[in-house]
């Protein structure tokens, strides 16, 4: 169990940086983001190809159309849909909405577990679940109150915003779900070689959509690359390489050892993470909402921990 939680942690440690590229590139359309994001993703992969060539081979024909249906809405739809959430309506409004991700995924998780005879009481989840939900709402608060009221976007846009960030959320609550239901039905086949597969599955989609969004979207001055296209390359490279490949590889490792129902809840680590880099960016130091909400998130993942000891995945 604990090398399991310490891929989460080492996963969320990485995601919880895509918060803050959105912010970094605040010219630039959340499509052409999210598409340039997972173009170097896919073209990543293409380089991991000659070392994993011989477990891709035992992928079956419905087992990339799997890796392509979870890469595309669970990696770019996704990650398209936060974007524009974060830059419309604020991160801490899209942060508020991710809370629900670690309390979803482990109910509908535990009422499918339930079907097979492997799920864990209620009332013994609901401590840990209420602490996460309680902490994920306290830690957000302060800024969640400052973007409502001092934010800028027009009710219009700031709506859309929050519609995006309902759509990012149905979608990641769906994601881990499904995708460690192949982990756990493929234990033979590695982690690492199924985010290599999801990116190659996606990137005819995204090296088809950069272009298109680019020509489409962007002002016709600023070429393919955006206003500032070597701090935009730069950090399209890391979003690529370490945030998608890394991380996917990283949690696929704990999706394949933990039962689904935790691993959901270990989501918090991503919130815990993107406060932390935002605050960091900014120079601020944590509130004291803050600081007792991610205390809260912590509470919950060890008594959930304690819950699920013992369980099987």
């Amino acid at each position: 169990m604990f090398l399991g939680l310490l891929y989460a942690v080492l996963a969320c440690a990485i995601w919880g940086l895509i918060y803050i590229f959105p912010l970094l590139l605040p010219q630039y359309n959340p499509v052409l983001i999210a598409s340039a994001r997972f173009a170097v993703y896919g073209l990543a992969c293409l380089a991991f190809v000659p070392f994993q060539l011989k477990e891709l081979k035992t992928l079956t024909r419905a087992d990339w159309f799997f890796a392509m249906r979870l890469a595309f809405f669970g990696s770019l739809v996704y990650y398209w849909a936060l974007v524009t959430s974060v830059q419309l309506s604020g991160a801490p409004i899209a942060g508020m909405l991710m809370c629900w991700i670690p309390v979803l995924v482990a109910v509908v998780s535990n009422l499918r577990n339930k079907k097979r005879g492997a799920n864990v009481a209620w009332r013994r989840l609901f401590i840990p679940l209420s602490l996460i939900l309680v902490g994920m709402v306290v830690a957000n608060w302060t800024e969640f109150y400052y973007a409502v009221h001092e934010q800028s976007a027009s009710p219009a846009q700031f709506w859309l915003g929050v519609g995006c960030g309902v759509v990012s959320l149905l979608l990641w609550t769906w994601y881990p779900i499904r995708n460690a239901d192949w982990l756990l039905a493929n234990k033979t086949k590695g982690p690492k070689v199924w985010a290599t597969a999801q990116g190659l599955a996606i990137l005819p989609f995204t090296l088809i959509a950069f272009p298109l969004v680019s020509f489409c979207l962007e002002p016709a001055d600023v070429g393919l690359l955006g206003p500032e296209p070597f701090k935009f390359v730069l950090l399209m490279l890391v979003a690529g390489i370490v945030c998608s490949w890394l991380g996917a590889a990283f949690w696929n490792a704990m999706s394949a050892r933990l039962p689904t129902a935790l691993g959901g809840q270990l989501i918090v680590f991503e919130t815990i993470f993107s406060v932390i880099y935002a605050l960091m960016w900014r120079g601020d130091w944590p509130t004291l909402s803050m600081s007792i909400g991610m205390a809260m998130l912590l509470l919950g993942v060890l008594a959930a921990l304690r819950v699920f000891r013992g369980v099987k995945a």
